[in-house]
């Protein structure tokens, strides 16, 4: 196959398109020259296109280093293959975040609910720790979505390749070794997790209370387990859809859990109330409230089943273990397992010191919600939009390209989470007062999620660099630095959370949230600097001038936000008057912040409003296909 053909191939455009381009772009220029030894880069193969996939706000920049007897300076057409490389990774990354929006405040609340309904009780904490614990089980300690973005270099190479018959043998290999991984583990999770519960006692907690939360988190967690083997359907089926740059269904199908399980609470509370306890709770209101959040689950995973067969493959579970190149994935992913289950060690740490306080698993949760929802937003969609490119660009060798494109996706990611970190800071009273419902909507609760809120505020930058440069790591086949960070991270949280036993009431949450916040950012730094080593000297883009703008912007952005949030409940009473405070406040926030970066004409705005345009020309395409096809 000659290399135009082969680069078409790739770039997953057929002739027909090929055509339209060049009709658009007219006569083709003279492009770069090549020096002697000098190598092609990714997507200038002789006769190919511009690759569709080559790069997010990657090539956004200058042309890669100069090779000898290359031209001086970008020729016309590299600067709009360019541009419309940044448009396609924006618009990938605002596709993911806006789904990812919805799934994230359908997850708040659905928490928001939880606090509502149990309210800060034990029975509030049995019920939020024995759900949280399947999503522990496949997220944290079988690594979740890092275990299943490292299926996607493997499928992006059968992709590319055209082979629909090995991307669906490697994708359901990998289903099949999950779910017997899941099946050694589920057992262990139904002894254990009770056992837990009870520890818990031992940090504060009444004996009485340790003992209730044993027998009624028991029965709760044999009817939660089964989650974690549709979560991990949902973990193959998301990395299917990512590899085929299919982000929209993935990032938002988990709403259709968080909605069927705030159904779920609506119904007990009509049927049972609000007031139960552990020592009342009937085994009627138990069965509905284990059934009926396990089958929201089993509903997210038939969503996110259809998606990737939509996007081609059908997915079925496979001896995994006979599959050499399964195999290969599997033992590539090991350093992720040890990497996601000192993580998950982590979380369920502080949720258990969280549960020395009546509600405190309630109120922590809220927060690391919000928390999850500016990672979600700001680092999630450039990690999962970047992964295939770089993935690309290490296959090619174009280094330089790579470092451009990191580069570009810390800068797009820091763009939402430096001002959302601000935010949480400066507004975290008057949010927690806007989120506080029915039984959480009392003084002491309110100030449990506000001190929860401002000390994981810090934690949101430090894991937005975090999760970028693991997936760069990943890109580049090593899981071993991501995992060697990760155990400096695990020694840091937990040292610190032994401090919490130090203080009593809100200040054991506060302590919590700031442990994990300083833990993260060391490890924030410490694998960005590994990355950063086996890039240096290569690439033309630099971080420092954007983050100094986003973290002015945020500065700014502070002081009319917190004015607004606190004026406007003297003037608008209660129940609206917090939660149109917070909406203000969030408002006047966005719109100082863009007016900064507007000003000193930021620019990843532009990228942002090139990865709008992207977005609107894929759904016009889409609609096109639909009404021709």
């Amino acid at each position: 196959m000659s290399r135009g053909r082969h680069a078409r191939r790739r770039s997953g455009l057929n002739a027909g398109s090929l055509v339209a381009q060049r009709a658009a772009r007219g006569p083709r220029g003279p492009g770069p020259q090549r020096g002697p030894g000098a190598q092609r880069g990714p997507g200038a193969q002789r006769g190919s296109a511009p690759r569709r996939d080559a790069g997010p706000g990657p090539q956004l920049g200058p042309t890669p280093e100069r090779r000898p007897g290359a031209r001086r300076g970008p020729t016309p057409r590299r600067t709009q293959e360019t541009r419309q490389g940044a448009a396609a990774a924006a618009g990938d990354s605002i596709t993911v975040a806006a789904w990812t929006i919805v799934s994230r405040v359908t997850g708040v609340a659905k928490f928001v609910c939880i606090g509502a309904v149990l309210g800060p009780t034990f029975f509030g904490n049995t019920y939020q720790f024995t759900n949280s614990l399947p999503n522990l089980v496949y997220y944290g300690f079988l690594a979740g979505s890092l275990f299943s973005s490292l299926l996607v270099p493997a499928l992006v190479h059968h992709i590319d390749a055209g082979d629909r018959r090995a991307t669906e043998r490697v994708a359901g290999g990998f289903l099949g070794m999950t779910l017997v991984a899941l099946v050694v583990i589920a057992p262990l999770a139904i002894t254990l997790g009770p056992l837990v519960l009870r520890f818990a006692t031992l940090s504060g907690s009444p004996l009485l209370v340790g003992a209730a939360q044993e027998r009624v988190g028991r029965l709760l967690i044999i009817m939660f387990i089964p989650q974690i083997f549709f979560y991990g359907v949902v973990g193959t089926a998301t990395a299917v859809m990512n590899s085929r740059q299919r982000f929209a269904l993935a990032a938002g199908a988990p709403a259709v859990e968080n909605l069927g399980i705030i159904a779920v609470l609506v119904v007990t509370a009509v049927l049972f109330g609000t007031n139960t306890g552990l020592a009342d709770v009937s085994r009627s209101e138990m069965l509905l409230l284990g059934l009926g959040s396990t089958g929201a689950v089993a509903l997210h995973g038939a969503t996110q089943w259809w998606g990737a067969r939509r996007a081609g493959v059908l997915l079925v579970p496979r001896a995994g273990w006979r599959d050499s190149e399964v195999r290969v994935v599997i033992r590539r992913a090991l350093p992720s397992l040890a990497q996601a289950g000192l993580m998950a060690f982590q979380v369920l740490t502080l949720l258990v010191v969280a549960n020395r306080l009546p509600g405190g698993v309630v109120a922590f949760q809220i927060a690391l919600n919000f928390y999850y929802l500016a990672i979600a937003i700001g680092a999630t969609p450039v990690a999962l939009s970047l992964l295939p490119r770089l993935s690309r660009m290490h296959m090619d060798g174009d280094v330089a390209g790579f470092r451009d494109t990191l580069v570009r996706g810390l800068a797009l990611g820091f763009f939402i989470t430096i001002p959302a970190a601000a935010a949480y800071l400066a507004l975290a009273m008057p949010l927690a007062r806007a989120v506080s419902f029915g039984r959480m909507d009392g003084a002491a609760a309110v100030t449990m999620v506000a001190a929860s809120l401002a000390a994981l505020s810090v934690a949101v930058v430090g894991q937005t660099a975090f999760m970028i440069a693991t997936y760069a790591s990943y890109a580049r086949k090593d899981t071993r630095s991501p995992l060697v960070s990760m155990l400096l991270q695990a020694a840091l949280c937990l040292g610190l959370v032994s401090t919490s036993l130090l203080v009593h009431g809100w200040a054991v949450l506060l302590v919590l949230g700031l442990a994990l916040s300083v833990a993260v950012a060391a490890a924030a730094f410490h694998l960005t600097a590994r990355v950063w080593r086996n890039l240096s000297g290569r690439g033309t883009q630099r971080l420092t001038p954007s983050v100094v703008k986003f973290v002015g912007g945020a500065v700014l952005m502070a002081g009319p936000a917190w004015v607004t949030a606190m004026a406007i409940p003297h003037w608008v009473g209660r129940p609206l008057g917090p939660r149109i405070a917070i909406t203000a406040a969030a408002v006047v926030g966005a719109a100082v912040f863009l007016g900064f970066q507007a000003m000193w004409r930021t620019p990843e705005l532009g990228w942002l409003a090139g990865g709008l345009g992207h977005v609107r020309g894929k759904a016009r395409r889409g609609i096109a296909e639909v009404s021709h096809g």
